[in-house]
């Protein structure tokens, strides 16, 4: 296609800095499209792009988002700012909540004029998480790419004149695309294509070094292992993980469950509020991904006594 040929003319021609930037920039979408998928809404104003409470919460500052009511009877979503009145505990009571087209409301009350969402008891937003492991999911990139041009087979060689080099350069061109190559002289073959060899080869590459690419995979695995259990999702596919026993597999599926429970918690808090201020029915719920995690985690991570309780809890 013509219009994916103008995309990637563009890419050939982006310096190396650039191109890195966009690597980087594509591992943290990633990254943040996976954890602001975890949660589904329900029964909210038609208006209200969902999407962007989980942005809002994972990305601003204050790590919380808000919605309102405008002049025209609209609700509006926006991220929140503090409003200038705390509380004993330093937590704000009143806040300024702003859209990303600078329309905005100061002085709202989170359950009065207005409903609150924060990303998490703490009040701190994803960025140290996802800038973090977005630099080593980088650097293990950039070292597989290092390590398998180091290993590959590349011979320098010296020869005596212009003339032998263009044959040498049209026999390894032949041979790269499966071809024979016929010579018509004596140039080759003195150097050594006709028996002894009479030439000097420096040898950059290290074939050896490919036995290495195996250990960065390892830790790619490793790395994504450690993301996604912080995030409920227990992921397995690593060396190390076929050692563990099943009560260490068990021990980390219960402890995966803290931060997205936790998460849960303030985006039901939100909703309740949402629906007291504005007089909806909305809900919100893990998503279909996450949901199957948590049964799973249900059936498999906690104990009979520890199953009957979350039940109870969640009914």
């Amino acid at each position: 296609m013509k219009e994916i040929g103008f995309f990637f003319d563009g890419f050939r021609f982006l310096t190396a800095k650039q191109k890195t930037f966009l690597r980087e920039n594509q591992i943290f979408i990633n990254l943040l499209l996976f954890l602001t998928s975890m949660f589904e809404y329900d029964g909210m104003a038609e208006n209200i792009n969902t999407d962007f409470i989980e942005f809002y919460c994972s990305l601003t500052p204050r790590a919380c988002c808000g919605i309102f009511k405008n002049p025209a009877g609209k609700e509006i979503l926006g991220y929140a700012t503090e409003g200038g009145l705390l509380n004993e505990y330093g937590i704000p009571e009143v806040f300024n909540i702003n859209t990303l087209n600078q329309e905005n409301k100061q002085g709202v009350v989170d359950g009065k004029n207005a409903a609150i969402c924060w990303n998490n008891r703490t009040h701190t937003n994803d960025m140290i998480q996802l800038s973090r492991f977005t630099e080593l999911f980088n650097l293990v990139d950039t070292a597989q790419k290092c390590l398998m041009r180091y290993a590959r087979l590349f011979p320098v060689f010296e020869i005596e004149n212009q003339q032998i080099k263009d044959q040498l350069d049209q026999a390894l061109k032949n041979a790269d695309n499966g071809e024979p190559f016929t010579y018509v002289n004596k140039g080759l073959s003195k150097i050594g294509l006709d028996g002894e060899p009479n030439m000097k080869i420096l040898q950059l590459g290290d074939v050896s070094a490919v036995d290495k690419i195996q250990y960065l995979s390892t830790y790619h695995n490793d790395l994504l292992r450690r993301f996604f259990t912080m995030y409920g999702m227990n992921y397995s596919q690593s060396m190390k993980q076929a050692q563990q026993s099943i009560e260490e597999i068990h021990s980390d599926i219960n402890v995966s469950w803290i931060i997205p429970e936790d998460r849960l918690k303030q985006r039901q808090r939100f909703i309740q509020n949402y629906n007291k201020v504005f007089n909806h029915q909305a809900s919100v719920r893990y998503s279909d991904a996450w949901m199957k995690a948590y049964k799973k985690y249900m059936e498999e991570g906690v104990s009979n006594e520890e199953m009957e309780y979350k039940r109870n809890y969640a009914e």
